[in-house]
């Protein structure tokens, strides 16, 4: 492998001790709670998702043999229902140990460490004019050991470094044995050559870059008085992070983390799942009446943009071997003029170079990520659904009922979600991406590091069109107003 490394699927990680030091404090200035100081610091130890842990048990190299019992007769004649000899359930003919090998295997480095975060915050409270509570809170968790995979089995790529091409990230070779160290046959046998990939997937702490999260957060609440309460809040964060282990699996995690550089060096950049804007609101009014009866009405709003997502080249533009993960280079105005295309038909129609440029152009135009990044690479993430205003309704009847003496409540509910859909069907509306994949790479495998040969590409369509826009709207019940009615009996209150 790679410096010489030894990939053994046996080892475990040492056995360490994690040390997990915090301290807070909470500081009633004045003695009355009207102005409180909290805070605290400390190292946080977490764990590692089980399933990631298993794999170098489930994907370690060796033989697996699987015996399915199908009817009580196969039970008896193969040493069934259970036998504690491990050797009872061996085929007749035993693979030879070594000679085998699959395509990907898992294994912990002896040095591996779980996951350890240093976390700090800070935040005032005070009571303000007209029963009003304000709070301010910051937050800030930087990572001092952190998850990360890598490859040790490929080759180290070559910067593209085409003359008048402005994108010049690592390439690998057009073939495996030319991407690999180690290669396989068709069998599953380590051959010189061979046209079989092999995946060792490492599971380390990153060398050097560690993921960090910041939020910024002011609220304004006025706590429950002559049947009034409310609040408002908004939250600006900020977070990066190496990959976000979505997969359940090292190399489908491994894998799927998109970047312009070699995926065992991978970049920091936005974390899907930390919005960096988002306002949260909500009122509500209750009114005792007749001696019997009760009505609150609530109102609660959101707005933020739904979710992240991340500009990628269609294929294997890099030629790692992984299709769908490499980045998109965003051209210039001048430089989409100087871009390649492939014609294609698309309904009958003919786009032929000028035409894709064009259209290209317009789209960019249109995205307000990529026309504020061109000339860079795009960001994993760095792209933002558009803001998304939800306002939801609840309306609340109780009838108390005198039970002895006890008051019990007969209650009925109404909740529109999304009312605001229902007073205006444009209002409220999910958006979702038309095709991420905006560009395919069309003669990846002709690029030499240091070469001449230009990239070629087709422009992505959409739904048997060619792409013009980012967004269109969800047609589903996401998008839409829905109501709930309720009905409930509460016994003592």
């Amino acid at each position: 492998m790679q410096n010489g490394e030894i990939v053994n699927t046996g080892n475990l990680p040492k056995v360490r001790f994690m040390w997990s030091p915090r301290m807070g404090f909470n500081w009633d200035v004045y003695g009355d709670r009207s102005l409180q100081i909290r805070g605290g610091t400390g190292i946080f130890t977490g764990k590692v998702p089980f399933v990631w842990i298993v794999s170098q048990s489930g994907d370690n190299g060796m033989i697996q043999v699987t015996r399915n019992f199908n009817n009580p007769a196969d039970i008896a004649a193969n040493a069934g229902p259970f036998n504690p000899d491990p050797y009872a359930y061996l085929p007749g003919s035993v693979p030879q140990a070594g000679t085998v090998v699959p395509a990907s295997v898992t294994a912990m480095d002896e040095d591996f460490r779980n996951p350890q975060s240093w976390k700090s915050s800070i935040a005032m409270t005070a009571k303000m004019p007209w029963c009003l509570i304000g709070s301010v809170e910051a937050i800030f968790n930087k990572d001092l050991k952190t998850v990360f995979f890598r490859n040790p089995n490929y080759q180290l790529p070559q910067n593209l470094n085409v003359a008048g091409y402005p994108d010049n990230r690592p390439m690998y070779g057009t073939s495996v044995p030319t991407r690999f160290i180690n290669t396989l046959n068709s069998a599953g046998v380590f051959v010189p050559g061979g046209t079989s990939q092999f995946n060792p997937v490492i599971i380390d702490n990153a060398p050097t870059a560690k993921g960090y999260y910041g939020s910024f957060t002011l609220k304004v609440e006025k706590p429950f008085s002559k049947g009034f309460s409310g609040f408002v809040a908004y939250t600006k964060s900020l977070s990066a992070n190496l990959h976000d282990g979505s997969g359940d699996q090292p190399l489908g995690t491994y894998q799927g983390t998109q970047q312009v550089n070699s995926l065992n060096t991978p970049a920091l950049s936005h974390s899907a799942y930390v919005l960096p804007d988002r306002f949260v609101a909500s009122v509500s009014y209750r009114k005792e009446y007749l001696k019997h009866m009760a009505t609150t009405i609530g109102l609660f709003y959101s707005g933020a943009s739904d979710y992240r997502f991340t500009y990628v080249y269609s294929g294997d533009f890099n030629r790692d071997g992984i299709s769908g993960n490499d980045l998109i280079f965003i051209p210039t105005a001048t430089q989409v003029q100087q871009m390649l295309f492939n014609s294609q038909t698309v309904n009958g129609v003919v786009y032929n170079q000028q035409a894709q440029r064009d259209l290209f152009e317009n789209y960019i135009q249109q995205d307000k990520y990529l026309r504020t990044h061109r000339g860079q690479h795009a960001e994993r993430n760095g792209g933002l659904a558009p803001w998304r205003n939800q306002l939801d309704v609840k309306f609340m009847q109780d009838i108390f009922v005198k039970a002895g003496k006890y008051r019990n409540t007969l209650q009925f509910t109404v909740d529109i979600l999304n009312a605001g859909n229902l007073m205006n069907n444009s209002w409220g509306k999910v958006k979702a991406t038309n095709n991420t994949s905006i560009l395919a790479i069309t003669n990846a495998n002709s690029l030499v590091p240091g070469g001449s040969v230009l990239p070629i590409y087709t422009l992505a369509q959409d739904r048997g069109q060619m792409i013009t826009r980012t967004f269109r709207d969800v047609v589903s019940t996401t998008s839409t107003y829905s109501i709930q009615l309720g009905l409930r009996y509460i016994f003592n209150n």
